[in-house]
């Protein structure tokens, strides 16, 4: 059963906590947020696994050091399940190793718990309009681990010169900001255009490259860049 549910309209937040006072914190962040619809507290994984209403997110914040299952656990157990959900860590591990864990468990974001409250609030407010929030440092590491484990390799020296190529002013200039901010919507706001026509960019992005995510796009870039491809 959830601890708590808070219901307006807009986006269904779901948070996984064992801390009571941290839980009743972000939770009191989170509703204040006009772009909110719902929080929905639970204590562990293994009352969110149980939980009827773990159905209707939008987006779960999880914990990763929790009692019984584990927050990386609970996230590649319920992404299986629900893929549509996007999975936000929100930890006080800035290791990297539990960030790699985390995003290929099926994690779409990752913040720390240790960030100053503006700057929580500000991860907090790109996850409600994204869905995804990678900071700049936790993008770089997702670049360096995409590349070290081969991910670049399976791109080949002349397709992704093409792919890069085919990017149009504006897509490349999308992709920079996004490489460089880490969100969609810093990068709107840098560009002055809309988060949704960013947004836009970016899948046409994803199509020309030939990925998936915004770490195989950012992986692509950083690759080009160091093999001197001309753009």
């Amino acid at each position: 059963m959830p601890k708590n549910n808070y219901q307006n309209h807009g986006r269904r937040i779901g948070l996984v906590e064992d801390d009571r006072m941290i839980r009743t914190y972000l939770a009191a962040l989170l509703k204040s947020q006009a772009e909110v619809g719902s929080v929905t507290v639970w204590e562990s994984a293994e009352d969110f696994a149980t939980s009827s209403e773990r159905n209707e997110l939008d987006i779960l914040l999880v914990d990763l050091d929790l009692p019984g299952e584990d927050g990386i656990s609970l996230i590649r157990r319920m992404h299986q399940k629900q893929p549509e959900l996007s999975f936000i860590v929100l930890t006080s591990s800035s290791d990297p190793r539990d960030v790699f864990a985390a995003m290929r468990a099926g994690a779409s974001g990752y913040l720390v718990k240790d960030a100053s409250p503006d700057e929580l609030l500000g991860s907090i407010r790109s996850v409600i309009q994204d869905g995804v929030i990678l900071s700049p440092v936790i993008a770089k590491l997702l670049v360096d681990e995409f590349l070290t484990m081969g991910g670049g390799s399976r791109i080949g020296k002349q397709g992704q010169s093409s792919g890069m190529k085919s990017l149009t002013d504006r897509e490349f200039e999308v992709l920079k900001l996004i490489s460089k901010h880490g969100s969609a919507k810093e990068t709107a706001a840098a560009l002055g255009l809309s988060h949704e026509t960013v947004r836009v960019h970016m899948k046409k992005v994803y199509q020309k490259l030939h990925v998936a995510s915004k770490a195989g796009a950012l992986a692509v870039l950083a690759q080009s860049q160091s093999n001197g491809v001309a753009l």
